[in-house]
C-alpha cells in the first residue's frame, strides 16, 4: 500500500515536466543554443559528491526555469528558483550530472501535512529523440526520470504519457544532495547502458535531449506546483 501511495505521489509530483508549453529561455548564447557540454574522459572518475575534484575542471550552463503550466490544481503562485547551474562528466561508464541552484532554507523532512521537501529532477527521451515529448512522453515514446529529493532518496522513473510514471524495474540511479553557502548542490549518476524497461541507454551516444525541474519545499512547492525547463535542452558529450 504504501509503495502504491508513494508511486502515485511521484507520478503528480512530477507531472510538471509534462504539463508544460513551450517558451524562449534566457539571452546568453549557452541558453540560446540550450546545450549542456559535459566532460568526456577516457577512464573512470568518482564524480558522485557535488565536492569531487573534477568538478573544478567542468563547464558550467546556467539554465533558465520557468513556471510549469497550471495544469493541475496543485500548481498555484509562482515557484521561487529561477535559474540553476548545471554540469555533467561522462566517463568510459557512468554519467554524472551536477546540479546547484540557490536555496536559503533547506527543507529536508515533512513534519506534517503543510511541509514540504526541496527537489530536483532531470528527464530524458528513452528513444534519445527530440520529437519525443517532454511532457512525460507517450505510450510510443517514453522517458525516463532522474530524480532527488531532500531527504536523501533517489529514484528511476519511467513514463509513457499522462498518468503513467512508474518506478523502473531498475532502481540504477544514485543521488548525492550537500549544502552549500547559497543553496544546493546534487549529483545523479548512472551507469551508461540500461534496457529499454529500466531507462535511456545513453551508451555510444553524443547528445541526449534533457529537461530540469527543481522544487523550493519552503516555497510550499510539490507536485507539479515547481520551476522547470519548458522544452528539451541538450547534453552533449
Amino acid at each position: 500500500m504504501r509503495t502504491t501511495m508513494w508511486r502515485r505521489t511521484v507520478s503528480v509530483l512530477l507531472v510538471g515536466l509534462a504539463a508544460a508549453s513551450v517558451s524562449g529561455i534566457g539571452a546568453h548564447a549557452a541558453e540560446k543554443a540550450k546545450i549542456v557540454k559535459a566532460l568526456t574522459l577516457a577512464k573512470s572518475v568518482d564524480a558522485s559528491k557535488p565536492d569531487a575534484e573534477i568538478w573544478a575542471k567542468v563547464p558550467v550552463t546556467k539554465v533558465s526555469l520557468q513556471p510549469a503550466f497550471p495544469g493541475h490544481v496543485a500548481i498555484v503562485g509562482a515557484p521561487r528558483i529561477t535559474e540553476l547551474a548545471a554540469q555533467a562528466v561522462r566517463t568510459r561508464d557512468t554519467l554524472f550530472v551536477r546540479l546547484a541552484w540557490d536555496d536559503p532554507a533547506p527543507n529536508t523532512e515533512r513534519s506534517n501535512t503543510s511541509s514540504f521537501l526541496d527537489g530536483a529532477a532531470i528527464q530524458f527521451p528513452v528513444n534519445g529523440k527530440t520529437s519525443t515529448t517532454p511532457f512525460m512522453g507517450d505510450a510510443k515514446n517514453p522517458v525516463n526520470v532522474w530524480y532527488w529529493r531532500a531527504d536523501g532518496r533517489a529514484e528511476n522513473l519511467v513514463a509513457g504519457g499522462f498518468g503513467t510514471l512508474d518506478a523502473s524495474v531498475a532502481q540504477n540511479v544514485a543521488a548525492h544532495g550537500a549544502r552549500s553557502a547559497r543553496g544546493w548542490e546534487v549529483v545523479l549518476a548512472r551507469k551508461l547502458s540500461a534496457s529499454p524497461t529500466a531507462g535511456v541507454d545513453l551508451s555510444g551516444r553524443r547528445e541526449i535531449p534533457i529537461a530540469f525541474a527543481a522544487w523550493d519545499g519552503a516555497n510550499q512547492e510539490r507536485d507539479g506546483f515547481k520551476a522547470v525547463t519548458l522544452e528539451w535542452w541538450r547534453l552533449r558529450f
